[in-house]
């Protein structure tokens, strides 16, 4: 049988003193104690590491490393979001200003629209008080319909396009309604003339001169107007129910020499001459 051996350690005196208490309270001495706390160890009974806490540093080393590891890509994922954060910032602070700055513009554009139709409205109003009747209005709304893909400046072009177009021919009938007619000189008969005063001997009688009226040759060949008033386009139209456009176009057609034929008013060049020198109807 081995010999025992004698272990001697050393221990502090508080430590020795309470190991001696956890000997007493398990009804044994401190060197049986000892004794079968190794003989445990050697068994396996005891996890060595709980006892020497050689494994609770190695965890804590290992939390630690998790912890710093933790830290780092929660730092990193905080710099990544504050960066984005940025951006999406950026971005919207760009979108607003875009939206505020095509806000400025249409306002501007719906001004100067607003602002350009009503000189518009106030131009139409003059020429119908000028010229008697309203103005129509219906191919000027069908055109402004047919451009509404437009964007606002393209579109208050066309409409002022269409409407310049639409009043050209109005305006040529009002000034061929405000200029003067041409003077025409008359000569007064020998009958008309007081002669009371006329003295001198051997003097005939003043006799009529021919040509107190005018002959107007017609422009369609079919016959001459005496010097009767003439009528513009407007009032002829108002005057035979024919609208005026329709009278501008034949005159226009007139003036280029063509022969005029129509079938919805055929008695109208049968009844109405047009005289090239003043530009007025006459009846034949």
């Amino acid at each position: 049988m081995a010999r025992d051996k004698l272990i001697t350690i050393r221990i502090e005196g508080e430590k020795r003193q309470a190991f001696g208490d956890l000997a007493k309270s398990q009804n044994t001495d401190t060197a049986s104690l000892l004794y079968d706390f190794i003989s445990q160890c050697l068994d396996g009974g005891i996890d060595i590491s709980l006892v020497t806490g050689k494994g609770n540093r190695l965890d804590n080393r290992i939390d630690s490393n998790r912890i710093d590891k933790l830290e780092m890509t929660t730092q990193k994922i905080d710099e990544r979001v504050g960066s984005i954060a940025k951006k999406l910032t950026d971005w919207v602070e760009a979108i607003d200003n875009r939206l505020n700055d095509c806000d400025r513009e249409l306002t501007e554009k719906i001004t100067s629209l607003e602002h350009r139709l009503k000189t518009l409205s106030i131009q139409l109003d003059i020429q119908k008080d000028r010229q008697g009747e309203t103005p129509d209005m219906e191919p000027l709304i069908n055109k402004a319909l047919r451009l509404d893909h437009l964007d606002v400046q393209r579109l208050i072009d066309a409409i002022e396009s269409q409407i310049e177009e639409s009043t050209e021919i109005d305006e040529a009938d009002y000034e061929s309604v405000t200029s003067p007619l041409p003077n025409q000189e008359t000569v007064e008969t020998a009958d008309a003339v007081e002669t009371d005063s006329i003295d001198e001997p051997g003097t005939d009688a003043i006799k009529p001169v021919p040509g107190d009226t005018v002959s107007i040759e017609s422009v369609t060949g079919e016959g001459t107007v005496s010097n009767r008033q003439g009528l513009t386009n407007d009032q002829l139209s108002k005057k035979i129910g024919i609208p005026t456009s329709t009278i501008e176009k034949w005159k226009g057609k007139i003036r280029e020499g063509k022969e005029i034929t129509s079938t919805k008013y055929p008695k109208f060049f049968k009844q109405w001459t047009l005289n090239l020198a003043d530009s007025l109807w006459y009846e034949v």
